[in-house]
């Protein structure tokens, strides 16, 4: 995470949390619960900005869509395929459930919408996803998203069924800062990260939640796949 990333400095922050991840992000939680942990699925990405997580979903062979608050895909010469996308608001409409196996799988905003402040976002945001879905929700958040009591107080009606630790710091820049901050934009992460994994499936109970570290790239990787 650059400096720009998730700063209090309300200048720097885009209005709507559009942060940018990159590929690999997704990737490794293909790898580490595996192409049969998706199977049959749609998968749904409802603010997939410039369509990173289902445009490597679909690239995988699955049936994928997406959404956001306004169309972003391909920015910053991102390859993006013809999947179907909606300009929705998540957060704010009232969804119907979807009416076939669906996971969510997404990088959501932590605490801005429209330029406000709303606190527990996230929590709110997957919350909704899981009443959505009839299969999995994964979630890209600050590993520091796993502490407090209003995190206690989801997993207690929901426990996650697998979180990975990426071990690798990822780089997530504010999207409508890219241009200006160069080839700056995707070195030098600052955070650490975790995928969160809610499985409609299965009850897991407290205790049972599967932890992974996943192992970082090595620099040939990282050089070949920056801001992919």
């Amino acid at each position: 995470m650059t400096a720009a990333e998730l700063t209090a400095l309300a200048e720097d922050r885009h209005p709507w949390d559009w942060y940018i991840d990159e590929s690999w992000c997704t990737e490794a939680l293909i790898s580490t619960l595996g192409f049969a942990a998706f199977e049959g699925c749609h998968i749904h990405d409802p603010c997939c900005g410039r369509g990173t997580i289902p445009q490597l979903f679909d690239l995988f062979g699955f049936d994928v869509s997406g959404g956001d608050v306004e169309d972003r895909r391909g920015a910053w010469e991102f390859a993006c395929g013809d999947w179907p996308f909606a300009i929705r608001d998540f957060f704010r409409e009232n969804l119907t459930p979807f009416d076939e196996p669906t996971s969510i799988v997404f990088n959501p905003p932590y605490s801005t919408q429209g330029g406000c402040i709303v606190t527990g976002l996230t929590s709110m945001m997957v919350a909704k996803a899981l009443r959505l879905v009839s299969d999995k929700v994964c979630a890209l958040v600050p590993l520091k998203w796993l502490s407090t009591d209003q995190r206690y107080r989801l997993f207690q009606r929901k426990m996650p069924s697998d979180v990975l630790i990426l071990m690798e710091r990822p780089s997530m820049p504010p999207g409508h800062l890219i241009g200006v901050m160069g080839e700056k934009a995707f070195k030098g992460g600052k955070a650490d990260y975790c995928w969160v994994v809610f499985n409609n499936r299965v009850v897991t109970e407290p205790g049972d939640t599967r932890t992974h570290f996943v192992k970082p790239r090595d620099a040939v990787f990282k050089a070949a796949e920056r801001g992919r």
